[in-house]
């Protein structure tokens, strides 16, 4: 009856299998996972646990916020005396709450990041991560699917599940349930699912580094085949990660940086693949300093800490400190120092991959125009360019646009919309090429699909205003400045276009 219920909802999910199809056999993993950090890492705004907040005044912008609840759901108010006021509903949250959380809303079914997040630490609500250098209010960060991959599950441009789901870690479900639910499983070799403890290290690292790698760049390789990675595959074969040519104790902390930080650590290094995430973490129940205390001293039992024996192992070896753009809060360093080390500057001028062997001069490209090498970039990018990688000819149009290359820029950012049309950033800037061209008609039609994809785009909605001013049509110039300052309120120049076209 278990397995009959869990197929169903398999087929009900359409493949994609929930949490609750593996209870059906697995309970008591499913119920300690549903606890861990992982499992909370994002979900709907529903419970007391979010707090709400008096209006306070934030400097740097002027802007006047409050946090206020709303039945179930918290309302972000915002205002600006005599200029602006409004209101939006933060729906879902991302994060655990162990270090904090940011909230998504969503306008016209896409989902945006808030200005405001909660930190556990401090225990109030401060500015979101990047919000915080802006001059004026922005609401107008769009969360695309990919941004959501390690915190939700099931995604859509509209939609997802929250948490991290079985999936993300054991791979596709649907066929595994449906080869338990027959009378002939004792036969099979393969029960259709992936366990991670059985895989080769590289496979099974890959696992725990599909989320916990960034580096200081990470990009998606090319593949002919538009294949992505899942669980039991090489995660090398789908993305190249790069990291600074320099000591690993010596680079930034990072949020996602524990898996680059742990692989140089003394602990690591000698015992190879025989160590890895799981040794000291079970990914299916949330864990105490205790049980951290016991995993150090599982190995280092022979050689007892002489400073402080009946001390805490991580506080002193795993010592936490501030990632690199998150104030507010503080990260573990995976480094695993034996003593403590002095912050020094870290000597970031080149990148070496992370993985063994030799990434392409496309994967370099990309991963130096991450970190703002530009020159190496558009070196890199222009010796390996594939008039099929979209990827890569995108960023080397931007270098080119960038650097005031138009000529060359437009054939690549033409190619890029031909093989997806819905790349809004290729339609705006291609836009600017064209209308400069004098072609405000194909400028005019590139801008309107650049904001089907994404209607927050300031500067593209302005540049569609004028545009249509500029063709006598003043009610639609006036209806796109109106949509322009509905997602982004504080933005002067938009009002002033509005202002001086109501006059006209």
């Amino acid at each position: 009856m278990r397995l009959a219920y869990a197929l169903l909802l398999c087929v009900a999910l359409r493949g994609q299998t929930a949490d609750h199809a593996c209870a059906a056999c697995h309970s008591t993993i499913v119920q300690a996972y549903a606890k861990t950090p992982m499992a909370l890492s994002s979900g709907k705004v529903l419970s007391p646990a979010h707090q709400a907040q008096p209006a306070f005044v934030d400097n740097l912008t002027g802007t006047h916020f409050s946090v206020k609840r709303l039945g179930p759901k918290l309302l972000l108010e915002f205002s600006k005396p005599d200029q602006f006021s409004g209101t939006r509903a933060l729906e879902w949250f991302i994060g655990s709450g162990r270090v904090g959380r940011s909230y998504l809303f969503r306008l016209d079914a896409k989902f945006f990041q808030s200005p405001l997040s909660f930190y556990s630490a401090p225990g109030r609500w401060q500015l979101s991560p990047g919000f915080d250098k802006a001059p004026r209010l922005d609401l107008t960060r769009a969360v695309e699917p990919a941004c959501l991959q390690c915190h939700a599950s099931n995604i859509t441009a509209t939609s997802m599940d929250a948490g991290v789901s079985c999936e993300r870690c054991h791979g596709p479900g649907a066929e595994h349930i449906k080869l338990m639910s027959t009378q002939t499983r004792r036969a099979l070799t393969s029960n259709g699912i992936v366990n991670p403890r059985k895989l080769p290290a590289e496979e099974r690292d890959g696992v725990c580094a599909q989320c916990h790698l960034t580096g200081a760049a990470r990009v998606a390789r090319y593949r002919a085949d538009g294949a992505t990675y899942s669980p039991g595959k090489k995660l090398a074969d789908f993305s190249a990660a790069f990291v600074w040519d320099a000591p690993a104790s010596s680079a930034p902390l990072g949020v996602t940086s524990h898996f680059e930080k742990l692989s140089a650590s003394s602990c690591k290094l000698p015992q190879g693949e025989s160590l890895t995430c799981t040794t000291c973490h079970n990914p299916h129940a949330a864990a105490s300093s205790a049980t951290y205390n016991q995993r150090c001293q599982s190995c280092h039992v022979s050689k007892p800490c002489l400073t402080a024996p009946a001390g805490d192992c991580v506080s002193c070896h795993m010592p936490k400190g501030a990632a690199r753009g998150v104030d507010h809060s503080s990260y573990t360093d995976h480094s695993i120092p034996r003593r403590p080390r002095p912050a020094g500057p870290a000597a970031l001028e080149r990148l070496r991959a992370f993985w063994p062997g030799e990434p392409s001069a496309r994967d370099f490209g990309l991963a130096y125009a991450i970190v703002n090498r530009i020159e190496s970039a558009k070196r890199l990018l222009s010796e390996s360019l594939n008039a099929s990688d979209v990827a890569a000819m995108a960023q080397l149009a931007q270098v080119h646009d960038r650097e005031g290359r138009e000529a060359e820029a437009r054939p690549l950012y033409e190619a890029v919309l031909r093989l997806d049309p819905r790349n809004a950033s290729a339609a705006t800037n291609l836009a600017v090429i064209r209308i400069k061209a004098g072609d405000a008609v194909g400028a005019i039609e590139l801008w309107r699909a650049a904001l089907a994809v994404n209607p927050a785009l300031t500067g593209a909605r302005m540049n569609l205003a004028m545009a249509l001013y500029a063709q006598g049509d003043r009610p639609a110039a006036m209806i796109e400045i109106q949509a322009a300052l509905r997602y982004d309120p504080d933005q002067p120049s938009a009002a002033r276009l509005l202002k001086q076209l109501q006059q006209k």
